[in-house]
């Protein structure tokens, strides 16, 4: 399956390419408590990474697929809270995204490029963000590829998906809520074995699985309840009852020394 040329999707007005992701996922307090807390994780992620291979506290870092800049943004937060210098790069086949990116953060350095060939040397990079990418990539065996190739030895590769391979995100899908699988622009839906799977045979050793969120079985629900505390609380029970039924995954890997 050949990816969508995004020219041509922004012309056409195609709301995947051309809707506005910080209202979409910052435009509220519930929708940015959701943000924020991913953040969280991946601050943990690299600290735990740091402290495991006393990295230093000046690092190279890749947003593979940096969209809007929304964890640029991040990035830069961590980057504060853990007392740290990063260089930070972004890349994103969108030329859209990439100028709303240089907007939201001036200061990382932007690449318009496809996952499927990053223009960057061997082992570039100290740490690799993919964030809610992968799925929308059709070889994203070869996306994980190049992550592992600018990756250097010993560096962190953390990847997020949602988790839409899971029994409630093929019921939702195919039966309560058709139109999202006549509308979306995923092609790849992910599980935890799935993905685990995928890094393992890109070269990459898993680290760490953090799960996010519950999947509701319909996106106004799950909407709604991400607007209220009692909302988050409920998707905290129901996924450590329900663990496979997250809404989300973020792994850590690594990529083997030499």
């Amino acid at each position: 399956m050949k990816q969508d040329d995004p020219q041509s999707q922004i012309s056409a007005g195609n709301r995947w390419y051309v809707a506005d992701q910080f209202h979409a996922q910052l435009g509220t307090d519930g929708r940015r408590r959701v943000i924020e807390n991913r953040w969280r994780v991946f601050g943990e992620m690299i600290r735990e990474w740091r402290r495991r291979q006393h990295a230093s506290t000046v690092l190279n870092v890749l947003d593979a697929g940096c969209g809007d800049g929304i964890n640029l943004v991040g990035l830069r937060r961590i980057e504060g809270d853990e007392h740290l210098v990063m260089n930070v790069f972004g890349v994103d086949y969108n030329p859209l995204r990439l100028g709303r990116a240089e907007k939201a953060e001036p200061t990382a350095r932007l690449h318009l490029a496809s996952l499927d060939q990053l223009p960057y040397g061997d082992g570039t990079f100290d740490v690799v963000l993919c964030n809610h990418v992968v799925e929308h990539v059709p070889d994203f065996a070869l996306a994980l590829a190049e992550l592992f190739r600018v990756v250097r030895p010993e560096g962190l590769v953390i990847v997020g998906v949602p988790n839409e391979g899971c029994l409630i995100a093929r019921l939702r899908n195919h039966v309560i809520q058709r139109s999202i699988i006549r509308t979306t622009d995923h092609v790849n839906f992910f599980t935890e074995r799935i993905l685990r799977r995928a890094l393992t045979e890109a070269g990459l050793q898993v680290r760490q699985v953090q799960l996010e969120t519950f999947f509701f079985p319909h996106s106004y629900i799950n909407a709604g309840l991400n607007e209220f505390a009692v909302g988050h609380w409920l998707m905290a029970r129901l996924r450590k009852v329900c663990p496979s039924q997250a809404g989300g995954l973020i792994v850590a890997s690594e990529r083997p020394a030499r």
